[in-house]
């Protein structure tokens, strides 16, 4: 089991309640409009108005944010840690530390300039490209979402520093070892896991 699917196990059930729920929800009802647009322009000739407009400005935007909260929830970002296993711990620690303050950093800058987006466009009645639908409440999830991922990648950055990953991570790396070892054993034999 790796640190992330770990650290996705000990999650609270209100992950589910606040981020999951929602995409989940939202995904269904886009479900249910897409086909019934479908539907009705195929055998009725009579298509839901502005069904392309709805599903782009307002449930896509909704999904997507709602996922990368719950993917940095659940640990479940792709990390390539293709050389951080080779150093030393002190020095694994301050650079997984360090990437994910400069990922806050980021997150945080998303998270202020989309507020300033956010708020012009409630300012001039943003609507979704030249239909009349109103688009720009969604658009206050964005400085929302990464303001929520930039305290997730400190709350991480912490985790790191004090070496929290540590333990799972080597823990990871000898599964991996075993595996790899198992895999090239002649069949018929076992693999001594105390000779490594």
């Amino acid at each position: 089991m790796s640190a992330s699917t770990r650290a996705a196990s000990a999650r609270p059930p209100r992950l589910r309640l606040l981020i999951e729920v929602p995409a989940v929800i939202v995904l269904f009802v886009m479900m249910l409009h897409v086909t019934a647009n479908a539907l009705l322009r195929a055998f009725a000739a009579a298509p839901i108005q502005n069904t392309l407009e709805i599903t782009q400005y307002i449930y896509l935007p909704i999904v997507a944010l709602l996922g990368f909260m719950a993917a940095q929830a659940r640990g479940e970002h792709i990390v390539a840690d293709l050389v951080t296993h080779y150093f030393p711990r002190p020095v694994r620690r301050a650079v997984l530390g360090a990437g994910y303050l400069a990922a806050l950093i980021v997150m945080a800058g998303f998270a202020w300039y989309g507020l300033e987006e956010a708020l012009h466009a409630r300012d001039i009645g943003q609507t979704a490209g030249v239909s009349t639908v109103v688009s720009w409440p969604v658009l206050f999830l964005v400085p929302l979402a990464f303001a929520v991922l930039a305290v997730q990648l400190g709350v991480a950055a912490v985790r790191a520093l004090r070496g929290a990953e540590d333990a799972d991570t080597a823990d990871g790396i000898d599964d991996e070892i075993e595996a790899v070892a198992a895999a090239a054993a002649p069949a018929g034999t076992t693999v001594d896991s105390e000779k490594k």
